[in-house]
């Protein structure tokens, strides 16, 4: 500021002083023309001097109107002395605002699976000759095909090439849930499933290859039961249920639900759309143990008959349908459950498990299985031998009194009944898998299943025999997976000859079943599918694809019809030795 102020008395001397010296170079000079041109710089030089007092003024004027530093004075550090130790607050836990209602509906589960199919009977051509024995007295002598024909020769009636459908595969709906009682590990558990129809609306199995009174989008339909649950010693549970026989191996199944579904071969002793050995057992009781040392389980199974006839011939008690699936006269039968109807049931499983190694056995039997129906309709020479020499082993009496009643439908078209066709039925099978380290599963079955039959009828016994089942899955990528299986079903001892192609000479009665898959997932819980798979049988054997769970089955039935019930097993005809061929995609959602 005092520089600014000392400014102006400095810029007048200084230019006092420029002024004198000019007036003194004047006065020298000689000529006046000179001196005038050193007035004119004096002039412009009083100017400059002029604006350069206003800048100065001008600054001068801003540093006034400035305020100066304030000083800022720096306090002495104060010595803060350490907060008290204090304990740490608990966590602060989270109150769920709705508890009930997340508990509620954490209970629901289900399975959602629809495909689109086109599959072929593979019988085209087929034509069907009768057959007799050799000699018409002596059931020994051996067989001999007629001349001529049945039918002139016709082959299968209806469309037995490719045609495509839509179907919905084991799907499920199911709520589950548990009751904890205060200061024990017991608990109350308890489940409720239904099949939902998405392809085709719910009801009654009406087809024309089997009829049924189950509703299967009714609730109740599934894995249903309430029981009790220990943490140490197990479960036992009371209801309907796959039996231990047919869960023990499920995994060994890459293909559950799809058209090469293992079940076309295994626990399937008649080689049709039911699967004896691994149907669903009503009013059941039954006990899963824990898993031992972490490797060893089992579980036991009991459902008895509850049937007041010794022939099970009526419903269990309590029961929409036969014990071994169909209501009484399904195929246009008598009005019985004598097409596979039985009374207890138990079934058993062993299995052990550690690491990548898996192995189980299994055993289940069904007490007195009536079969009686199986003479009805029957083209085995054997048969009409014993209708010819009136045998007790037929059902005469039932033949004779339908008959007289109904002369010109069942007396002119039927065939007695047997009367003695009644025998328990067993399956025992051992399977084993191993997983690789790089993810390949590889799995294996034997299984055997007798009917114990008296000699005289075990020339129609075709529910024995030897069984094979060998699968290989591998995740590739990321997403994928990639399956085959091969299936066998080993000859039987016999037939009863229900096919309208019978032959008797052709004892060759095996099948096998090809199956390949592949899954892509989109996440944990959807996946799609390709499916191919074809079932070559041989002889009189009439193995079908997709049985086990698939809303449509492909199998050797052509579309013959009948538009009255007669009870004579007329309807959609058997042709044995179909090969059947399927292809299917589609998509499975779990949650």
């Amino acid at each position: 500021m005092l520089h600014l102020r000392l400014a102006r008395p400095m810029l007048i001397a200084l230019a006092a002083c420029a002024a004198n010296f000019l007036a003194q170079g004047s006065a020298l000079a000689d000529d006046a023309q000179e001196n005038k041109a050193l007035k004119e710089q004096m002039r412009q030089m009083m100017q400059r001097m002029d604006a350069l007092q206003k800048q100065v003024e001008a600054l001068s004027r801003q540093q006034a109107a400035t305020p100066p530093p304030a000083v800022v004075t720096v306090p002495p550090p104060v010595t803060v002395p350490p907060p008290p130790v204090v304990a740490a607050a608990p966590p602060v836990k989270y109150e769920e605002k709705e508890p009930l209602l997340h508990k509620i509906l954490s209970g629901f589960y289900g399975t959602l699976d629809v495909s689109f199919d086109d599959t072929t009977k593979g019988m085209n051509g087929f034509v069907a000759y009768p057959y007799s024995l050799v000699d018409g007295t002596n059931p020994n002598s051996g067989y001999v095909r007629g001349p001529n024909p049945k039918g002139n020769g016709a082959g299968p009636v209806g469309r037995v090439g490719y045609m495509p459908a839509f179907s919905t595969n084991k799907s499920v709906l199911g709520y589950r849930g548990s009751h904890k009682f205060e200061g024990t590990d017991l608990a109350l558990i308890y489940q409720i499933e239904t099949q939902p129809s998405i392809t085709s609306s719910p009801g009654l199995n009406t087809s024309q290859f089997q009829q049924s009174n189950v509703v299967k989008g009714g609730i109740g339909y599934g894995d249903t039961f309430i029981g009790f649950a220990g943490e140490e010693w197990g479960k036992v549970k009371v209801g309907t249920t796959y039996s231990p026989y047919k869960k023990s191996t499920d995994r060994m199944n890459p293909f559950s639900g799809m058209l090469g579904d293992y079940a076309v071969i295994m626990g399937n002793s008649g080689g049709d759309n039911r699967v004896e050995f691994g149907t669903r057992l009503e009013h059941a009781i039954w006990f899963e143990s824990p898993k031992f040392a972490n490797m060893f389980s089992f579980d036991v199974l009991v459902s008895p008959g509850q049937n007041r006839t010794y022939d099970n011939v009526v419903q269990s008690s309590g029961s929409p349908d036969c014990n071994g699936g169909n209501q009484p006269g399904s195929g246009n039968l008598l009005l019985n459950c004598d097409d596979g109807g039985f009374d207890d049931a138990y079934s058993v499983d062993v299995k052990f498990e550690t690491g990548p190694i898996y192995v189980t056995a299994a055993y289940e039997w069904h007490h007195n299985v009536n079969r009686n129906s199986d003479g009805i309709g029957s083209n085995h020479p054997i048969y009409g031998y014993l209708d010819s020499i009136n045998s007790p082993l037929l059902d005469f009496a039932t033949f004779d009194a339908l008959s007289a009643e109904f002369p010109t439908s069942f007396g002119a078209g039927a065939s007695p009944p047997y009367l003695t066709d009644i025998a328990n039925e067993s399956a025992f099978k051992v399977g084993a898998q191993y997983t690789l380290p790089f993810g390949l599963a590889l799995s294996g079955i034997y299984e055997y299943m007798h009917r114990s039959l008296p000699q005289a009828l075990q020339f129609q016994n075709e529910r024995q025999r030897n069984g094979l089942w060998f699968a290989a899955s591998q995740d590739i990528f990321s997403k994928d997976n990639v399956s085959i299986g091969w299936g066998h079903a080993g000859r039987t001892p016999g037939d009863p000859g229900g096919q309208h192609n019978f032959n008797p000479n052709n004892t060759d009665d095996a099948a096998n079943m090809y199956t390949v898959a592949w899954k892509h997932r989109f996440d944990k819980n959807v996946y799609w599918y390709l499916d191919a798979a074809e079932t070559v049988n041989k002889g009189n054997a009439h193995y079908d694809l997709g049985a086990g769970g698939r809303g449509l089955t492909t199998d050797c039935h052509d579309a013959t019809n009948t538009p009255v019930i007669d009870y004579t097993s007329a309807g959609n005809t058997t042709w044995g030795g179909c090969k059947e061929i399927g292809f299917s995609t589609g998509i499975n959602y779990k949650f």
